[in-house]
């Protein structure tokens, strides 16, 4: 299946099933263009570029839980920390803080753009230089 079919699925459960089926066939490149797109999906009605390309980031967070539990996960504790202190300190705090496996699974798999350090990088002008600059430097040491 070409980037641009995969591109234009709006079904999460056909998106599930050829990244599962991917991932059976060893083609780390289709996986992850349909991860992608099933994180795109989960924020396609947001018009804040930052909110949107948040919640992509949970989206990916969630499905690599989900993967590690064998179950549908959900972030309960990043959506209560988003609900209680907001967006912006959610990224922060995960740029701030140590490497977590999730990041590390991300960047390893290809997937750098879907993590909250990106974000950080991406949008330097909604932090402070010493939030983005720890940013930066997780995602240099592991590229």
């Amino acid at each position: 299946m070409h980037e641009t079919k995969i591109k234009q699925i709006n079904d999460k459960q056909q998106l599930l099933n050829l990244i599962s089926n991917a991932q059976r066939l060893g083609r780390e490149d289709i996986k992850n263009i349909a991860l992608k797109r099933l994180c795109e999906l989960e924020s396609i009605n947001m018009s804040d570029p930052l909110e949107r390309d948040f919640f992509q980031v949970l989206a990916a967070y969630e499905y690599m839980l989900t993967e590690k539990n064998g179950r549908t996960t959900k972030a309960t504790r990043v959506r209560q920390k988003l609900k209680n202190k907001g967006l912006k300190q959610c990224l922060i705090d995960w740029a701030l803080g140590p490497k977590t496996q999730g990041f590390e699974e991300l960047i390893e798999q290809g997937l750098g753009e879907l993590t909250a350090e990106h974000l950080v990088v991406k949008y330097s002008y909604e932090f402070s230089k010493e939030v983005v600059v720890a940013a930066e430097q997780k995602l240099i040491s592991d590229s």
